[in-house]
């Protein structure tokens, strides 16, 4: 499977509700996924107020699980302690506006989907944790393709949020840290941060289309 269809299916499988207290990272996974397929499923007619509300939902569900800080932090890898507080917020919001973008630019390529859930690991120190699955959907030509995803977690405050994603032998993480290093190396840092907008800008614009070819930086 290639980065682009990850986008598509892992984006939309990682992100449940708010963990309550006492449940496995299995279980807040499991229970999360069943509320994106309910989402999901809503029938909701492209560029109308009713896809408008579903992409919301599907924001607010990403928003309480899915740690967009911790993720920027290991995707910038050392460059992370080189930025100000201010400087880190903002490359923050930027990379969140840019997942959203991807999972909710393909909604209906994702209705259906389903979920196997293989192994729960808990870390001997309680707070970090695996969980292994198999996602399964069916791609544009209506054939049912799956991949094995391990969903890296960390407890905090007493409730479980994602940090990073692997499928296969590519992460998430990994994945933004690999072309954010190289860009900062090549030019800079400011120059990241303006192909980031202006990627941002190209996608909401209609002139990059989410899911068709994989974006370069």
């Amino acid at each position: 499977m290639q980065i682009k269809q990850f986008f598509a299916i892992a984006a939309l499988v990682i992100i449940p509700a708010l963990a309550l207290a006492g449940q496995s990272p299995q279980q807040v996974i499991q229970e999360g996924a069943e509320k994106v397929r309910s989402v999901l499923k809503q029938n909701a007619k492209k560029g109308s107020p009713a896809e408008k509300k579903q992409k919301a939902e599907l924001k607010k569900i990403v928003d309480g699980f899915l740690d967009y800080n911790e993720l920027s932090r290991r995707s910038l890898g050392p460059h992370w302690k080189d930025r100000t507080p201010a400087e880190q917020k903002e490359f923050t919001q930027l990379l969140r506006e840019l997942i959203e973008e991807s999972y909710t630019g393909s909604i209906s390529n994702n209705i259906d989907f389903s979920m196997e859930y293989e192994e729960e690991e808990i870390a001997d120190d309680g707070a970090n944790a695996s969980v292994i699955s198999v996602a399964s959907a069916k791609n544009s030509k209506g054939k049912t393709v799956s991949e094995d995803l391990t969903f890296q977690l960390y407890l905090k405050d007493r409730v479980w949020l994602i940090y990073d994603v692997e499928f296969g032998d590519v992460s998430l993480v990994r994945h933004y840290r690999g072309e954010f290093n190289r860009k900062i190396k090549k030019e800079s840092y400011s120059a990241l941060f303006t192909a980031m907008q202006n990627k941002l800008k190209e996608i909401q614009s209609g002139k990059l289309k989410v899911g068709k070819s994989k974006p370069k930086l």
